[in-house]
Protein backbone atom coordinates (compact mmCIF):
# COMPACT_ATOMS: atom_id res chain seq x y z
CA UNK A 1 0.00 0.00 0.00
CA UNK A 2 1.33 3.35 -0.94
CA UNK A 3 1.30 5.71 2.21
CA UNK A 4 2.08 9.66 1.87
CA UNK A 5 3.96 10.86 4.57
CA UNK A 6 0.87 12.95 5.39
CA UNK A 7 -1.17 10.15 6.53
CA UNK A 8 1.30 7.43 8.01
CA UNK A 9 -0.15 5.75 11.20
CA UNK A 10 2.59 4.43 12.85
CA UNK A 11 1.52 3.68 16.38
CA UNK A 12 1.07 0.36 16.62
CA UNK A 13 -2.06 0.44 19.42
CA UNK A 14 -3.81 2.82 17.04
CA UNK A 15 -3.17 0.42 14.34
CA UNK A 16 -4.42 -2.72 16.44
CA UNK A 17 -7.43 -0.40 17.78
CA UNK A 18 -7.93 -0.11 13.86
CA UNK A 19 -7.88 -3.91 13.19
CA UNK A 20 -10.38 -4.26 15.87
CA UNK A 21 -13.02 -2.40 15.09
CA UNK A 22 -13.28 -3.52 11.71
CA UNK A 23 -12.26 -7.46 12.56
CA UNK A 24 -13.30 -8.68 8.84
CA UNK A 25 -10.65 -8.33 6.54
CA UNK A 26 -9.74 -9.58 2.96
CA UNK A 27 -6.76 -12.11 3.34
CA UNK A 28 -5.05 -12.29 0.08
CA UNK A 29 -2.40 -15.05 -1.28
CA UNK A 30 -0.37 -15.69 -4.42
CA UNK A 31 -0.83 -19.11 -4.85
CA UNK A 32 -1.43 -20.43 -8.66
CA UNK A 33 -2.60 -16.94 -9.46
CA UNK A 34 -4.29 -14.33 -6.87
CA UNK A 35 -6.82 -15.72 -3.69
CA UNK A 36 -8.66 -13.78 -1.49
CA UNK A 37 -11.18 -14.81 1.53
CA UNK A 38 -13.41 -12.44 3.49
CA UNK A 39 -13.25 -13.75 6.66
CA UNK A 40 -13.35 -12.36 10.41
CA UNK A 41 -9.92 -12.09 12.36
CA UNK A 42 -8.99 -11.78 16.01
CA UNK A 43 -5.55 -9.98 16.45
CA UNK A 44 -3.45 -11.11 19.61
CA UNK A 45 -1.38 -8.18 20.15
CA UNK A 46 1.30 -9.28 22.26
CA UNK A 47 2.21 -12.15 19.85
CA UNK A 48 4.91 -11.00 17.94
CA UNK A 49 6.60 -8.31 17.32
CA UNK A 50 3.54 -6.71 15.74
CA UNK A 51 1.03 -9.27 16.90
CA UNK A 52 -0.60 -12.32 15.13
CA UNK A 53 -3.68 -12.65 13.67
CA UNK A 54 -6.00 -15.51 13.79
CA UNK A 55 -8.58 -16.93 11.68
CA UNK A 56 -9.97 -19.73 9.80
CA UNK A 57 -11.97 -20.29 6.27
CA UNK A 58 -13.47 -22.75 4.58
CA UNK A 59 -11.71 -25.86 3.46
CA UNK A 60 -13.66 -26.06 0.61
CA UNK A 61 -11.81 -22.45 -0.50
CA UNK A 62 -9.29 -22.96 -3.11
CA UNK A 63 -7.22 -21.08 -0.95
CA UNK A 64 -7.14 -23.31 2.25
CA UNK A 65 -5.07 -25.67 0.03
CA UNK A 66 -2.48 -23.10 0.13
CA UNK A 67 -2.22 -21.82 3.62
CA UNK A 68 0.53 -24.53 4.91
CA UNK A 69 2.55 -23.70 1.98
CA UNK A 70 1.90 -19.97 0.18
CA UNK A 71 4.95 -17.37 1.27
CA UNK A 72 3.91 -13.98 2.44
CA UNK A 73 0.04 -13.53 2.73
CA UNK A 74 -1.67 -9.61 3.32
CA UNK A 75 -4.80 -9.27 5.28
CA UNK A 76 -6.44 -6.20 4.53
CA UNK A 77 -8.78 -4.26 6.93
CA UNK A 78 -11.00 -1.14 5.74
CA UNK A 79 -12.07 0.79 7.91
CA UNK A 80 -14.23 3.64 7.48
CA UNK A 81 -14.24 5.70 3.83
CA UNK A 82 -16.36 8.88 2.84
CA UNK A 83 -16.38 10.92 -0.41
CA UNK A 84 -15.14 14.39 0.44
CA UNK A 85 -16.93 17.37 -1.73
CA UNK A 86 -14.40 20.22 -2.84
CA UNK A 87 -17.56 22.62 -2.24
CA UNK A 88 -16.19 21.88 1.59
CA UNK A 89 -12.70 23.99 1.15
CA UNK A 90 -12.72 27.44 1.69
CA UNK A 91 -9.55 27.54 -0.20
CA UNK A 92 -10.68 25.55 -2.85
CA UNK A 93 -9.74 22.23 -4.33
CA UNK A 94 -10.71 18.41 -6.17
CA UNK A 95 -12.79 15.81 -4.80
CA UNK A 96 -11.11 13.35 -3.04
CA UNK A 97 -11.71 10.55 -0.60
CA UNK A 98 -10.82 10.08 3.03
CA UNK A 99 -10.40 6.88 4.76
CA UNK A 100 -8.84 4.85 7.28
CA UNK A 101 -6.64 1.05 6.32
CA UNK A 102 -4.77 -0.88 7.43
CA UNK A 103 -2.00 -3.63 5.44
CA UNK A 104 -0.93 -6.69 7.95
CA UNK A 105 1.70 -9.14 6.29
CA UNK A 106 3.21 -12.73 7.37
CA UNK A 107 3.17 -16.30 6.65
CA UNK A 108 0.63 -18.12 7.42
CA UNK A 109 0.97 -21.15 9.73
CA UNK A 110 -1.86 -23.56 9.67
CA UNK A 111 -3.86 -24.07 13.49
CA UNK A 112 -4.19 -28.25 13.54
CA UNK A 113 -4.96 -29.03 16.90
CA UNK A 114 -8.56 -29.44 17.56
CA UNK A 115 -8.38 -27.70 21.30
CA UNK A 116 -6.55 -24.69 19.47
CA UNK A 117 -9.03 -24.61 16.99
CA UNK A 118 -12.14 -24.34 19.58
CA UNK A 119 -9.98 -21.85 21.68
CA UNK A 120 -9.80 -19.11 18.23
CA UNK A 121 -13.73 -20.14 17.45
CA UNK A 122 -14.60 -19.41 21.13
CA UNK A 123 -12.46 -16.11 20.96
CA UNK A 124 -13.70 -15.38 17.85
CA UNK A 125 -17.57 -15.43 19.20
CA UNK A 126 -16.85 -13.90 22.22
CA UNK A 127 -15.48 -10.54 20.72
CA UNK A 128 -18.53 -9.81 18.71
CA UNK A 129 -21.37 -11.37 20.99
CA UNK A 130 -19.72 -9.08 24.30
CA UNK A 131 -22.16 -6.05 22.68
CA UNK A 132 -24.83 -8.61 23.17
CA UNK A 133 -26.90 -7.88 26.96
CA UNK A 134 -26.52 -12.01 27.29
CA UNK A 135 -24.21 -13.37 25.02
CA UNK A 136 -24.11 -16.35 23.89
CA UNK A 137 -20.90 -18.60 23.63
CA UNK A 138 -19.38 -21.15 21.73
CA UNK A 139 -19.78 -23.86 24.52
CA UNK A 140 -23.60 -23.41 23.93
CA UNK A 141 -23.52 -25.06 20.70
CA UNK A 142 -24.23 -28.53 20.19
CA UNK A 143 -21.91 -31.40 19.74
CA UNK A 144 -22.89 -32.56 16.76
CA UNK A 145 -22.88 -28.92 15.27
CA UNK A 146 -19.15 -28.64 16.15
CA UNK A 147 -18.09 -32.14 15.23
CA UNK A 148 -19.86 -31.33 11.53
CA UNK A 149 -17.93 -28.02 11.76
CA UNK A 150 -14.41 -28.80 12.51
CA UNK A 151 -13.52 -30.74 9.45
CA UNK A 152 -14.84 -28.21 7.26
CA UNK A 153 -12.70 -25.42 8.12
CA UNK A 154 -9.17 -24.64 8.22
CA UNK A 155 -7.91 -22.35 10.90
CA UNK A 156 -4.74 -20.88 11.01
CA UNK A 157 -2.81 -17.69 12.68
CA UNK A 158 -0.40 -15.11 11.27
CA UNK A 159 2.24 -12.92 12.66
CA UNK A 160 2.49 -9.81 11.22
CA UNK A 161 6.03 -9.10 9.93
CA UNK A 162 5.15 -5.85 8.49
CA UNK A 163 2.05 -3.58 9.58
CA UNK A 164 1.21 -0.74 7.59
CA UNK A 165 -1.61 2.49 8.27
CA UNK A 166 -3.23 4.61 6.45
CA UNK A 167 -5.46 7.43 7.82
CA UNK A 168 -6.34 9.94 4.79
CA UNK A 169 -8.03 12.44 6.87
CA UNK A 170 -7.47 16.00 5.04
CA UNK A 171 -3.87 15.74 7.14
CA UNK A 172 -2.59 17.49 4.31
CA UNK A 173 -5.04 20.71 4.35
CA UNK A 174 -5.19 23.99 6.23
CA UNK A 175 -7.32 24.01 9.52
CA UNK A 176 -10.00 25.92 7.62
CA UNK A 177 -10.19 23.33 5.09
CA UNK A 178 -10.05 20.17 7.76
CA UNK A 179 -12.95 22.42 9.66
CA UNK A 180 -14.88 22.55 6.74
CA UNK A 181 -14.53 19.22 5.18
CA UNK A 182 -15.66 17.75 9.20
CA UNK A 183 -19.00 20.26 9.18
CA UNK A 184 -19.41 19.06 5.61
CA UNK A 185 -19.34 15.03 6.71
CA UNK A 186 -21.45 15.54 9.89
CA UNK A 187 -24.23 17.66 7.72
CA UNK A 188 -24.22 15.10 4.96
CA UNK A 189 -24.40 12.41 7.99
CA UNK A 190 -27.43 14.13 9.25
CA UNK A 191 -29.21 13.30 6.05
CA UNK A 192 -29.49 10.20 5.66
CA UNK A 193 -29.16 8.73 9.36
CA UNK A 194 -28.70 5.01 8.46
CA UNK A 195 -26.11 5.63 5.40
CA UNK A 196 -24.28 8.40 7.21
CA UNK A 197 -22.05 6.06 9.21
CA UNK A 198 -18.98 6.72 7.55
CA UNK A 199 -19.51 10.31 7.32
CA UNK A 200 -19.63 10.41 11.19
CA UNK A 201 -16.92 8.23 11.60
CA UNK A 202 -14.35 10.10 9.40
CA UNK A 203 -15.43 13.26 10.80
CA UNK A 204 -14.86 11.65 14.66
CA UNK A 205 -11.56 10.70 13.25
CA UNK A 206 -10.76 13.98 11.93
CA UNK A 207 -11.97 15.82 15.03
CA UNK A 208 -9.50 13.43 17.33
CA UNK A 209 -6.36 13.84 15.28
CA UNK A 210 -6.93 17.67 15.49
CA UNK A 211 -7.36 18.08 19.27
Amino acid sequence: MYVNAHFAERELSVLHDTIEAVRFGLLVLCADGPRAAHIPFVVHRDEGRYGTLLAHVARNDPLARHLGSAGEALAVFSGPRAYVSPRWYPSGGLPTYNFVAVHAHGRPRLLEDREVVLAHLAELVDVHEQRFASPWSLGSAAEDLLAGLLPNIVAFSLEIDLIQGKLKLSQNRSAEDREGVINGLRERAGEDERAGEDERAIADAMTAIRS
